[in-house]
């Protein structure tokens, strides 16, 4: 199985990533395979909030996930790409990967 969790809404990270913890918690025998927190509009900012980033780095580390940030909510927000953490994907445009997800057979989330 492959998740991705679609996160618009800056006060929604502490659910987004308790919902990725839940995820890894119930799944049998590493069965999701895969998944990725897409960040567009106001909850890029999530990027830059230390607390945040702790959580998404022990993630990253121990699980794998992948953190994906648009950059057209970057530009709007000016926010930099070298404030992001070293391992956040910057995509094109966050609706897009969400497309191009789906099609992959990801099953969406939106948080």
């Amino acid at each position: 199985m492959k998740v991705i969790l679609h996160i618009h809404d800056l006060i929604m990270w502490s659910t987004c990533l308790a919902n990725v913890n839940n995820l890894l918690e119930a799944s049998e025998d590493d069965e999701i395979k895969n998944i990725e927190v897409v960040a567009n509009g106001p909850a890029i900012k999530g990027y830059l909030d230390q607390d945040i980033c702790q959580k998404i780095d022990r993630l990253q580390q121990n699980r794998g996930i992948v953190f994906s940030s648009c950059a057209k909510a970057m530009s709007n927000q000016d926010v930099a790409k070298e404030s992001l953490l070293a391992n956040v994907q910057v995509v094109a445009s966050g609706v897009y990967r969400l497309v191009k997800l789906q099609q992959q057979g990801y099953l969406y989330i939106k948080v």
